[in-house]
């Protein structure tokens, strides 16, 4: 089984003059489709005897959604079943656990979860 946990606290502008949206809703000028963030995704993965733990920075654009994310962590480990993954958000201090829809954008998830708590209690 393995599951990856996105840390929204990772949230870097792109080298070569591309400017990230800030979380505020307000936008800077930079190329339209252009990744601008960095994602950061911890992977835990559970065999019969083995547990390990890792984590992947992900770039992403505006219109990337889960299923996107998901395709890009399979492709850099090689695995070819995506069906049988999928991403959860989980809220640190609470212990709530969200699963994410494959379809569901990532800057919804962002704007969806951040609204009703803050941005660091998200891993």
């Amino acid at each position: 089984m393995a599951t990856a946990y996105l840390d929204p606290n990772l949230n870097h502008a792109l080298a070569g003059g591309a400017k990230s949206r800030l979380s505020a809703g307000t936008a800077t000028e930079r190329a339209p489709g252009a990744p601008d963030r960095v994602l950061k995704v911890f992977h835990h993965f559970e065999s019969n005897s083995e547990h390990s733990t890792w984590a992947s920075n992900i770039r992403h654009g505006d219109a990337t959604d889960v299923r996107g994310i998901i395709q890009k962590i399979l492709d850099i480990h090689k695995v070819k079943c995506v069906s049988c993954f999928g991403l959860r958000l989980s809220h640190s201090q609470s212990g709530k656990v969200h699963w994410l829809h494959p379809d569901m954008g990532v800057s919804h998830v962002r704007e969806k979860y951040e609204q009703s708590r803050s941005q660091e209690e998200w891993r």
